[in-house]
């Protein structure tokens, strides 16, 4: 089986496991499909198990912070957008669980944010189960920040998603996250219907609860069933809310709740606090936190109690929502400036960067000398080692000439991506123009410029350069010199005087002073 398929078959097992996890977690296959990921370098499949991981340690009431970390250390590796975003999302709802009883920790807001702006722009090459994984996470932090307005957002760019990729390669696990979706938005809105009735706007609420999606059932047997009495549950508290005859009988504490807020909504509030205790009692089904908080706040109307400790509790939803409707704005206001900022930050990599192969250019070499003169710089802080390697391509006009400039620009792409791989963070890879290039290698010691120029020497010489046009060959010429940081001018000049050298002896060739 071709290595594509294979992994392609990874990936589907993996979502799998993902649903799997929250239900009837199979610990021993999640290692087994790990196991494989690591031999076969899938790091996007890791991602996942450790997702799964992570669903069944919290569904646990076990710490899963290993695993979400370990997701993170997987999406470094990769340049998913929508898997790294499923991983700031999935810390961000763990946090967003933490901040009811804590202060300390990184923001479940902030994560939120970053895990927002990474999905603005969705890439036609992105896999639909990654984009629909990471909208629905994104969606679950929304709902358990109060965000629902922007929670409802998401599930639906989810559910288009999902609904897109039917009948595809990846329909089946489209099928499961439309599962999911449903699940999520129905629990949703049920939430958001509760609150509402909590500070006694009851029609709003009906509205909103009315809303919600009048299809047939989906439940079917390749539901978990806990999933299907979740669903159930909520969709008659739903009907209960909207005014509308629940379609079948509910667990107990659901079917209590649901009679006592027909109570509430005809206005008899004895008999809507009698069945709103009996619903505290019973925790067949667990309910969303405003619809929990709807339950004791219908409770706690009994007879007898003092008008002052209901007026209290009715202050206190109040309260609530009023900083929930602040708290909304404020992460419309964050989310509006980390855009700018991005769209900032890329407009300088832009400025600073060649276009065509990716590398700095004459302004992103300045930035880089410049920053290394800075004198609150790392390099300002102890004496380093640097070498310059000017390269040169040989015989570039002869490609264009012979081969057509489209040719010669894949040519110099190509050359961009060998020097990107040959150089590290703290060196910098430049295309001066046309065909010029400089490296900069920092930390050095002296026999090892020469060694790297030699290695990239022959990496552009072995590059199967007639895949990009039958009959293409390419060398490059290098001139090489080592010094301290603060002889760089000199070595830029001595570097290209060595870089002629070696074009005048018969370029391909490396040249350095001996």
């Amino acid at each position: 089986m071709p290595d594509s398929i294979r992994h392609e078959a990874a990936i589907e097992q993996a979502y799998l496991l993902v649903e799997v996890a929250q239900g009837h977690n199979d610990a021993a296959r999640v290692d087994r499909a790990d196991r494989e990921a690591t031999a076969n370098g899938w790091d996007d499949v890791r991602l996942l198990l450790h997702f799964a991981r992570s669903l069944a340690s919290h569904d646990a009431g076990d710490d899963d912070s290993g695993h979400v970390q370990a997701m993170f250390d997987a999406a470094a590796r990769l340049t998913e957008p929508s898997l790294l975003a499923l991983s700031i999302a999935t810390k961000a709802v763990r946090n967003a669980d933490r901040r009811r009883t804590t202060i300390t920790g990184e923001s479940a807001g902030s994560l939120f944010v970053g895990a927002v702006v990474l999905l603005d722009d969705p890439d036609p090459a992105v896999l639909p189960p990654h984009r629909a994984a990471a909208l629905i996470e994104v969606g679950n932090v929304a709902h358990q920040l109060g965000f629902w307005e922007l929670a409802l957002e998401y599930f639906t760019l989810a559910e288009q998603t999902s609904t897109g990729a039917l009948g595809g390669r990846w329909s089946d696990i489209a099928r499961r996250q439309l599962v999911v979706t449903t699940i999520n938005r129905c629990e949703l809105l049920l939430d958001w219907a509760c609150a509402l009735a909590g500070i006694g706007e009851w029609d709003q609420a009906a509205s909103l609860a009315a809303s919600a999606p009048a299809r047939a059932d989906p439940t079917d047997s390749r539901w978990p069933p806990s999933w299907v009495a979740q669903y159930h549950g909520q969709m008659h508290l739903l009907a209960a809310l909207a005014g509308s005859e629940p379609h079948r009988t509910a667990p107990a504490n659901v079917a209590a709740l649901g009679e006592a807020i027909e109570a509430a909504r005809a206005g008899d509030d004895v008999r809507a606090c009698r069945l709103a205790e009996a619903a505290t009692q019973f925790v067949e089904v667990s309910l969303p936190s405003c619809t929990h908080l709807l339950a004791l706040s219908l409770a706690a109307r009994r007879p007898g109690t003092a008008p002052a400790a209901i007026r209290y509790g009715q202050q206190l939803a109040s309260l609530r929502w009023n900083d929930r409707v602040d708290r909304m704005a404020g992460i419309r206001d964050a989310i509006a400036v980390e855009r700018h900022r991005r769209d900032h930050e890329q407009l300088r990599r832009d400025l600073v960067l060649d276009e065509l192969t990716g590398l700095a250019n004459r302004r992103g070499y300045h930035a880089y000398l410049t920053a290394l003169d800075d004198p609150s710089g790392p390099a300002a802080h102890h004496s380093t080692e640097y070498a310059v390697l000017m390269i040169d391509v040989d015989h570039f006009k002869a490609v264009n000439d012979g081969f057509g400039h489209d040719i010669g620009d894949l040519v110099l792409a190509r050359l961009g991506h060998i020097f990107a791989a040959h150089v590290r963070q703290t060196d910098l890879a430049a295309r001066l123009g046309g065909d010029e290039f400089l490296i900069i290698l920092a930390d050095v010691l002296p026999e090892v410029p020469e060694i790297r120029a030699e290695k990239i020497l022959r990496a552009v010489q072995t590059y199967p350069w007639p895949e990009v046009a039958e009959g293409l060959a390419v060398s490059i010429s290098i001139g090489v010199q080592h010094g301290s940081r603060h002889e760089l001018p000199t070595l830029l000049s001595d570097a290209d005087r060595n870089l002629y050298h070696a074009k005048n002896h018969g370029r391909g060739r490396v040249a350095a002073p001996a």
